[in-house]
């Protein structure tokens, strides 16, 4: 093969198919005619305009060339005219005589060397990455699948052509299938849709004979496979023409590839996501190097940069590319491209403007496909004006929008918000919107990342940037504030989850706000509004980030908005270990609320500052809650009394007052259940569990602990659940579970450090009596070991320690063992004892009951501790033990269910 006619027959770069490829009959081109030849064919031929060139070198004029071909005279001047305009012609004589340079001259007439003409399936260069599960998909569909019209959808460059090819591949060694192959990618006329697929399958259409019906008679009852590649601009016929094909056709499947449904009920749309990427940068680098997106842009970057792989050193880069991408294919190969020049750092910072970075003359790749900016290009040209509006418009958005958000910001104009929905379905069709699957609530929409910063090329265009940015702001000023009353109510889980899942849309207000005065007090109203939230995730630097960059902005804010501001601040410092600046900024809060006259303001200041002293000073502290409990009292509000009650009870606690301490929590609890807040009742929760404790009841203390997790839980409120693990810690210390203690501090502490945060004062000095007990139990060096075990649990590992701490830990002897030693064994620890005196290992433990070998590792090292065994021998010693105090195998005291190993509690 010459050297032009390997050019022309090169599929596409970086995976792309080839967008023409000459017929066989074709590819012949003398050597000295390539050698001597110079100019090359700016855009490669179909298969079709190939043999139309051919015959224009014969000398056959529009004519001759339709009565040999089997086709309209009209199809035959419109090839004509592609065959001009590629190869840069503007006349019959040139054209001919370019042809015959190129040695298209001399065309032999149909044979049927490939399956009477047919077009052959393009062939990339590049290997096929990931979409296992697709392509499985695809094949059952292929080999028994009950609708025999599919199309295959998804955004530009989502990599639909490049799956129909990997089916293609597969489809004749597997399921025994004939594979025809048409590209309307460069075919704009709807009206020669029938005369394509009819070039592509290499069907004779007889003198008065419909394309269609040479098609039906070519294929009969052929098993056969019919790709139609690219139809979205030409949806509505070749949904006619598939629908009538596979009506005469019984064995004829179709796959489609288009960005659009086929309009008709006959087909099945499959969605094409983007390849899965990293669920977050931090994770272990093996983890993302396994990753689908990771794996295709390592695959490509080695084919410019020999040797690139994926290592502990750029995976985290990676990740965050990929990310940045959506895992979009075409983004992520020609950002594989750039590593030739730039390294996967670099590519990460430059990604803003990933537009421009991501593109490339792409000499074998359709024009639209050369770089993204084409290919939306391509995307955009195809809406009406309306979706067009919408579109970008919908790029104000930052990460995602409900339907009431798009109706509220982007109505305007020709564009009503009745007309929202619709529009909106009809992009959603486009592939250009993603539907987010929804987490409770409606349905969310987003723009992949690089139709996002398009669409906001679009916008900045149109001149509406900063009327949408405007209207933006103030739709989730106002969600905001709705949520700020909220907040303290029985919907503060619902509420706390809506304001997260817009975490990036009021990131984008606040930011915008900033830079534009009129927007500053709204601003911070937001930054208020949202530091319940980021202390209830535990983003306490965040949420502080912002609140300083508004505090430096205060002299332009009313007095109120810098007291509130305040306020938010110090409650955010204080959970940061700011403790001096919380109280700073709470007694500048306290003396403008003096000066304006709230006194139900002043009274939260004082139970603030109650908080950041008692830790010093407990009576003082239990002096400003009372104090601050007077004026919310005389206010009537019912929440902030709970808080000043709450705080009382602290201030108590820590002078050991217990009566006066439970007396202010169960009050405080009975408001806050009342107002259904569920994390006041968590805390609350905590609180008189710990009371319990401190009086030997761990019975009700487990009752109130089990309480307050579960409703931090369901509220996911982090704080809550941090606070409850150092409460469960004590329980473990108190009940003989030193191991199970330790590592529970251990997993609270590095809650505390992953935020950057410190308990509540009455927290800290239970933390650290807890500590010093459990340490006192294992010695130093085991107790530092279990707390470094436990910083690396996983939430299912912690889970499991708190469902052995959840059991009553009663003494063994109390189960009616006979013979039992004093020591407190758990039940749970009398029965591996058991185990182990019948020879049991921690395998076949771990099995009978249903138990992680971890967990019956936990059990024996506890009771190894408690009984006094260590070392090699430790095991026979156990069992020598077991023997000795009537736990042995000949013993039917303990009640082990062998046939339930989960018996109902």
């Amino acid at each position: 093969m010459s050297v032009l006619a390997g050019r022309l027959l090169t599929p596409g770069i970086m995976g792309r198919p080839p967008a023409f490829v000459f017929p066989r009959r074709l590819q012949k081109v003398p050597g000295h005619q390539a050698q001597n030849a110079e100019r090359t064919v700016p855009t490669p031929l179909t298969a079709r305009e190939a043999d139309v060139a051919a015959l224009l070198a014969e000398g056959l004029g529009s004519a001759g060339i339709a009565d040999r071909l089997s086709i309209a005279p009209s199809s035959a001047r419109w090839y004509l005219r592609q065959v001009f305009h590629k190869l840069g012609v503007h006349s019959r004589e040139e054209a001919a005589s370019r042809a015959r340079e190129l040695g298209l001259g001399a065309a032999e007439s149909p044979t049927d060397e490939d399956a009477g003409g047919a077009r052959t399936v393009p062939r990339p260069l590049t290997s096929f990455v990931g979409r296992k599960q697709e392509l499985a998909e695809l094949l059952g569909w292929l080999a028994s699948g009950p609708d025999r019209l599919l199309t295959i959808t998804g955004a530009a460059g989502s990599g639909k052509t490049r799956l129909a090819l990997a089916l293609a591949a597969e489809a004749e060694p597997k399921v025994n299938q004939r594979v025809y192959w048409s590209d309307f990618s460069g075919m704009p006329n709807p009206q020669l849709v029938a005369s394509t697929i009819a070039s592509a399958v290499g069907a004779y259409i007889k003198p008065a004979q419909t394309e269609l019906a040479a098609v039906a008679e070519h294929l009969g009852s052929t098993p056969a496979l019919l790709v139609l590649d690219n139809c979205e601009h030409i949806a509505r016929e070749c949904a006619r023409i598939s629908v009538d094909l596979v009506a005469t056709c019984p064995e004829l499947r179709i796959l489609v590839t288009s960005r659009v449904s086929l309009p008709t009920k006959a087909a099945r749309t499959r969605l094409l996501d983007p390849l899965p990427v990293p669920a977050e940068a931090r994770l272990p680098w093996k983890d993302i190097a396994a990753c689908e997106s990771v794996k295709l842009f390592s695959q490509r970057a080695s084919m410019v940069v020999p040797g690139f792989v994926v290592t502990p050193q750029n995976a985290a880069a990676l990740a965050r590319v990929c990310r940045r991408l959506d895992g979009l294919p075409l983004a992520l190969e020609l950002a594989a491209s750039r590593t030739k020049i730039l390294t996967t750092e670099q590519l990460d910072e430059r990604l803003e403007q990933a537009l421009s970075l991501l593109s490339r003359n792409g000499q074998f790749a359709a024009q639209r496909h050369a770089t993204l900016r084409a290919a939306l290009d391509w995307s955009y040209a195809l809406l009406s004006p309306p979706e067009q509006t919408l579109l970008r418009r919908l790029s104000v958005f930052a990460g995602g929008w409900g339907l009431e958000d798009a109706e509220s910001v982007c109505a305007g104009g020709a564009l009503e918000t009745a007309d929202i929905l619709t529009v909106l379905s009809d992009l959603v069709d486009q592939s250009l919107v993603v539907v987010e699957r929804p987490i409770g609530g409606g349905r969310r929409f987003r723009l992949l990342e690089v139709i996002r910063q398009y669409a906001d090329e679009q916008l900045r265009a149109s001149g509406e940037r900063s009327l949408l940015r405007s209207s933006h702001a103030g739709r989730f000023a106002a969600v905001a504030m709705q949520a700020r009353g909220e907040l303290n109510g029985p919907r503060q889980p619902a509420w706390t989850a809506r304001l997260e899942q817009d975490r990036e849309n009021f990131r984008a207000v606040l930011g915008w706000s900033l830079d534009a005065p009129e927007g500053l007090e709204s601003g911070a109203e937001v930054v208020c509004s949202l530091s319940q939230v980021w202390q209830l995730r535990g983003e306490f630097a965040e949420g502080l980030m912002w609140h300083r960059k508004y505090l430096g902005n205060s002299h332009a804010l009313s007095l109120r908005a810098q007291a509130e501001l305040h306020e938010s601040t110090g409650f955010l410092a204080v959970h940061a270990r700011l403790v001096d600046e919380a109280r700073e900024h709470w007694e500048r809060a306290a003396a403008i609320f003096a000066d304006i006259g709230d006194s139900a303001a002043v009274g939260r200041q004082l139970h603030f500052l109650a908080h950041a002293t008692m830790n010093r000073d407990a009576r003082k502290g239990a002096d400003l809650a009372a104090e601050g409990l007077a004026l919310e009292r005389e206010a009537g509000d019912e929440w902030w009394t709970s808080a000043c009650l709450f705080a009382l009870g602290d201030a108590s606690f820590l002078q050991e007052d217990f009566a006066k301490a439970a007396e202010c929590y169960r009050e405080s609890q009975q408001l806050a259940r009342r107002l259904g807040h569920p994390f006041a009742i968590a805390r609350r929760c905590v609180r008189l569990g710990q009371l319990a404790g401190s009086r030997g009841d761990f019975d009700e203390a487990r009752l109130h602990l089990i309480e307050s997790m579960q409703t931090a839980r369901n509220g996911n409120d982090d704080w809550g659940i941090t606070m409850a693990l150092a409460a469960w810690a004590a329980v473990a210390a108190a009940t003989g579970m030193p191991k199970t203690s330790a590592m529970l501090l251990g997993a609270t502490q590095a809650r505390l450090d992953r935020y950057g945060a410190v308990l509540w004062a009455l927290d800290r000095s239970h933390f650290a009596r807890t500590a010093s007990k459990t340490s006192a139990l294992v010695g130093a060096d085991a107790f530092q070991a279990y707390l470094e075990e436990g910083r690396s649990l996983t939430e299912q590992e912690t889970e499991s320690l708190l469902k052995e701490l959840q059991e009553p830990q009663q003494a063994a002897a109390s189960a009616g063992m006979p013979g039992l030693p004093a020591v407190a064994l758990t039940p749970r620890e009398a029965q591996v004892l058991h185990l182990i005196a019948e020879g049991e290992s921690n395998q076949r433990i771990a099995a009978r009951w249903g138990l992680s070998v971890r967990t019956v590792e936990r059990h024996i090292a506890n009771l190894y501790m408690k009984i006094g065994v260590e070392g090699p021998a430790a095991r026979a010693a156990a069992a020598n033990y077991a023997f000795r105090h009537g736990l042995g195998p000949e013993e039917d005291a303990i009640s082990i269910h062998r046939q339930n190993p989960h018996p109902a509690r």
